[in-house]
């Protein structure tokens, strides 16, 4: 049996609210809040729209879809939820070791288990932690992140955070929560190949659903490998981009909390995260120096190998392309001064002024410059070079967007402006309220479900 394994296992089945450090909770609040805005928002993407297609959706089942009126089997809903939550890509971030999108993966399947048999809000909060923390520690066994290698960590540690959480719910003991994240172990997937199609945000449906599911396969006693993260054949190795993996390294739960020490990012622009350093320092500096695209000869992005790997669209032609691109961003901080929904259109992103900008930015790659995290301060700066032949040199700083230190106003505009296409504004501050006092919810069940406006699962 093996060690890293078993103290998942012991973990999941002893972890309690009452562990859980006060301002950990504030975060998880933050966190499911920004979950159910995007969530909400991805509603009538084509990929949402696709996926609830094949499912059975109406006005009952075990679960809520979209937090409409509508409903389906616990597995659909979170397979839709997840997909939609991720359909924007305005979604958090976390996890350090390996930069992902720990909510869209977790909270789908929490919820629709949580909603199923009536568990508390203090329930569903001990579920995301316990799934976070199972991902952080995995994750922190291996140097190298797993984009390296092609992976996509939101699918391949997501689908066995999701298990955690979901094992954590129904309260299996350590031996059935190892089968649970086992079984997990062996439907984790995502490939970085398809970051900028529908595929991506369907790798975080399918991992709260896989998740999900794998739990309640362990309920029923479905078998799986007692060392799977150890084996030489096991999880950790087959996905390691270079192997430096440390499976016998004693796991850090209780002694230190990974949601605290390194947190969740609520997303203050729907963008990949790998741009927000970007947009976060040029957005105002563009405006505070008045600097026009007119003026520009040439923009050198400098920064770390590791950290383009997601920005996958040199030359986008399309919003959902744009999306992971770092020369759209330095083209929409410039010339829009904003980054918005309302930027992220394929009319902005074909616009001559934007094209010929995103043209001017080449990217300058040094491995000195890589660190294992995003949200750690990098040397990463953009070199502009003006058509009078000057230069200016703007050092990219980490955004000030963890959920931990969050304030309530900036988070409710953004949920305000998610589901103003959804929710009247009464509707939304309602359902955003419970949310933000989730931990005196006594039943899942009774979280406010809306008449959400042309919902996907209509």
């Amino acid at each position: 049996m093996g060690q890293l394994t078993r103290a998942i296992g012991d973990f999941i089945a002893g972890m309690s609210f009452d562990a859980i450090p006060t301002n950990a909770v504030g975060a998880v609040k933050n966190a499911l809040s920004d979950y159910t805005a995007v969530t909400i928002l991805g509603r009538d993407e084509p990929v949402t729209r696709l996926i609830a297609s094949f499912e059975n959706v109406s006005a009952s089942g075990e679960s809520r879809v979209l937090f409409s009126r509508q409903r389906s089997d616990a597995r659909a809903a979170a397979l839709i939820n997840g997909t939609s939550g991720h359909a924007h890509d305005y979604d958090d971030v976390g996890i350090a070791f390996h930069p992902a999108h720990p909510s869209v993966a977790i909270a789908p399947a929490i919820f629709a288990q949580a909603e199923s048999t009536g568990a508390s809000g203090r329930d569903l909060i001990t579920a995301f932690v316990t799934a976070y923390e199972v991902w952080s520690e995995l994750a922190s066994h291996d140097e190298d992140p797993q984009h390296l290698k092609g992976w996509h960590p939101t699918g391949t540690f997501g689908a066995i955070a999701a298990a955690a959480g979901v094992a954590k719910l129904l309260r299996l003991d350590a031996e059935a929560s190892m089968r649970a994240v086992g079984i997990a172990a062996s439907q984790a997937a995502g490939l970085v190949a398809n970051f900028g199609t529908m595929t991506k945000p369907f790798h975080a449906g399918a991992a709260a659903s896989a998740g999900l599911m794998s739990a309640r396969y362990a309920q029923a006693r479905m078998t799986a490998s007692p060392d799977i993260f150890e084996h030489k054949n096991g999880f950790l190795q087959a996905v390691s981009p270079h192997g430096k993996v440390d499976a016998e390294r004693p796991a850090h739960f209780g002694k230190t909390w990974h949601i605290v020490d390194h947190g969740v990012s609520v997303k203050l622009y729907p963008m990949c995260y790998g741009t927000h350093r970007i947009l976060s320092t040029l957005t105002p500096w563009a405006k505070d120096n008045d600097l026009k695209a007119d003026d520009i000869a040439a923009v050198s992005f400098r920064t770390g190998p590791s950290r383009v790997i997601p920005l996958v669209h040199t030359n986008p032609k399309s919003a959902l392309d744009a999306k992971f691109s770092a020369e759209f961003a330095v083209a929409m901080a410039v010339i829009a001064r904003r980054a918005t929904l309302a930027e992220l259109n394929d009319n902005f992103v074909n616009r001559t002024d934007v094209r010929t900008l995103m043209g001017k930015v080449t990217r300058d790659l040094d491995p000195e410059r890589d660190r294992p995290s995003f949200t750690s301060e990098a040397d990463d700066d953009l070199l502009f070079t003006m058509r009078d032949g000057s230069s200016r040199v703007l050092k990219l700083q980490a955004p000030r967007d963890q959920a931990i230190s969050l304030d309530r106003e900036t988070l409710w505009e953004k949920f305000l402006d998610c589901t103003s296409g959804a929710l009247e504004k009464d509707a939304a501050k309602k359902l955003f309220d419970t949310l933000q006092s989730l931990e005196t919810l006594d039943n899942i069940a009774n979280l406010p479900a809306s008449s959400i406006n042309r919902a996907a699962a209509e």
